[in-house]
């Protein structure tokens, strides 16, 4: 700058100095033409890779899987009288062929009263994974919030979907673990007393699964009276059960002191829905 006002200094012709203040402001405008396209670069190549993380996180957790077993998972329920319950899940994972595996991901749904405000039914309370305690704040993922496809069939409650992802960090020097998740569902079961539904989705290979529901404050749970099977079963992503599959895991269900199922036979890609009555 003083090189330039020199220079301005030093031209007596007024042509001369209209000239080069000519040329100064072209410089000016190419530099910050040159400085704005790579801003706009910087920011596009971010974007790219940004979308590129996305797609691995989509394709990691398409393929994550594949790469987990679970040896034993159990689910408790305990339902209130006044539709809240909590559901604890605790599971003993491996990875068979000692794949690099960060985390894992559990289907959540919840059927809440259209008037409840929206995202409150499903709170992760804890993450542990063997005995350290990760931040339950950011373990929900929302996924879709809806009206189903037949809303009488819900008496008009509305659907909430999500995942519990747990950071197992599994790698080729740490090939096990065992972790607890525990949630509460908030006005999940209104109609406890006439039928609800506990629901477990299993997304990997389990080779043990068992599931127990019971009530709390006065509240006994026992099968519904009202369902064809004590377990209903489903493929994810389709409307109509599966009747034989139902028939086959209604066999290992058992109601005494609460409603207990366990098989050995799960089926993976299955949703299976366990309807349950509540009487005070």
């Amino acid at each position: 700058m003083l090189t330039i006002a020199g220079t301005l200094v030093s031209l007596r012709s007024s042509a001369s100095q209209t000239a080069l203040f000519l040329v100064l402001t072209w410089l000016l405008i190419t530099a910050s033409i040159a400085t704005g396209l790579v801003a706009v670069w910087l920011l596009a190549d971010r974007i790219r890779k940004g979308v590129r993380d996305l797609a691995h996180l989509r394709d990691l957790e398409a393929y994550v899987p594949q790469l987990i077993r679970f040896r034993h998972r159990h689910d408790t329920f305990v339902i209130s009288g006044d539709g809240n319950a909590t559901l604890r899940i605790s599971c003993d994972v491996e990875s068979p062929n000692a794949a690099v595996v960060p985390w894992i991901s559990f289907p959540m749904i919840a059927e809440v009263p259209p008037e409840n405000p929206a995202w409150t039914s499903v709170s992760v309370l804890r993450v542990s994974v063997d005995g350290v305690e990760s931040d339950p704040s950011i373990a929900f993922v929302r996924r879709e919030r809806k009206i189903p496809a037949d809303p009488t069939a819900l008496d008009g409650r509305l659907v909430e979907s999500g995942a519990v992802r747990v950071p197992v960090s599994l790698d080729p020097g740490r090939t096990r673990c065992s972790f607890t998740v525990e949630l509460e569902l908030c006005g999940a079961f209104g109609f406890v007393e006439r039928e609800e539904k506990c629901y477990t989705d299993v997304s990997y290979v389990t080779e043990s699964l068992e599931v127990t529901i019971t009530g709390r404050d006065g509240l006994t749970i026992s099968s519904s009276p009202w369902a064809q099977n004590r377990v209903e079963a489903q493929q994810l992503g389709m409307e109509m059960p599966d009747a034989p599959e139902s028939q086959l895991q209604s066999r290992f269900c058992r109601t005494a002191d609460g409603v207990r199922w366990k098989t050995a036979q799960a089926k993976l890609g299955y949703r299976y829905a366990i309807p349950v009555r509540g009487r005070s």
